[in-house]
């Protein structure tokens, strides 16, 4: 079983829109069974760049195939705490989504008390919340100084019953994922995005945050997670291809380790 953990559409009206049979195309192709379809909330740097993501356009996205699709919601802490506790009430209940998207690069650390609410939310829900860390996303107005994993300490240790998951496994700062994750058994790391990294820094990515994050973890909280299409082939092949983890453990990566956090 192989499951993308961290995946994203574009609203149908961006000319870097990407028909969803492409996806199920590729999916079909690489042997991957579903897809997680992140929302994108930044807040008012989204609302000006009109780059936000709806939540009924990701529901729009899963609904023909809900069983190759899995849709997150988004919150930022510009918004209204009754209107972003409302929308994550109808992301999960109305719209059947299954976690929520933290973007800090938008302009906010992820230890920013406006977002406490959030948490709460999501602990009652028992759903995941994934943050955006490490290397910042290539938009107008996002800074990389919010990105640092460290910063989810705090959220850690202040929700210990709330499953957070570290996109990009907080690269370069993937000693800091590891020492938020070190002692508590709520903290995953997904590996999206680190091929593409990789290959416009021209050194090795992939492998030595792997081994570290395995190492040092375990195998039971890494994620397998592409960042879009044109990285998912690559970084399947990065596991697989990995000497020093067990069949089993590349196993819990792909795909067992999000079908139990995600109850898939």
């Amino acid at each position: 079983m192989i499951i993308d953990s961290h995946n994203h559409i574009v609203g149908k009206n961006s000319p870097y829109y990407i028909p969803q049979e492409e996806y199920l195309k590729m999916m079909d192709d690489l042997g991957v069974e579903k897809t997680v379809i992140l929302g994108k909330d930044y807040g008012k740097l989204g609302d000006r760049l009109q780059s936000n993501l709806p939540d009924e356009e990701v529901a729009d996205f899963i609904r023909t195939h809900p069983d190759r699709f899995v849709g997150f919601t988004a919150a930022h802490p510009d918004r209204a705490e009754k209107e972003t506790l409302e929308r994550i009430e109808r992301a999960v209940n109305d719209l059947g989504l299954k976690g929520i998207k933290i973007n800090p690069h938008a302009g906010f650390y992820p230890n920013d008390t406006r977002l406490y609410p959030v948490y709460e939310k999501a602990t009652e829900l028992g759903i995941p919340v994934m943050f955006h860390t490490g290397i910042k996303a290539p938009v107008e107005g996002t800074r990389v100084k919010y990105c640092q994993p460290i910063y989810l300490d705090d959220v850690a240790v202040d929700f210990p019953d709330m499953i957070i998951i570290i996109a990009h496994a907080g690269y370069p700062w993937v000693e800091e994922t590891i020492l938020v994750g070190l002692y508590t058994g709520n903290v995953y790391a997904d590996i999206s995005t680190l091929t593409q990294i990789e290959g416009v820094m021209g050194f090795e990515v992939m492998m030595p945050t792997l081994r570290k994050l395995t190492s040092s973890w375990g195998a039971h909280r890494v994620l397998f997670g592409s960042d879009g299409i044109f990285n998912t082939e690559d970084t399947i092949k990065a596991v697989k291809s990995a000497d020093f983890l067990s069949e089993s453990d590349k196993g819990k990566i792909l795909g067992e380790n999000a079908r139990k956090l995600l109850k898939i």
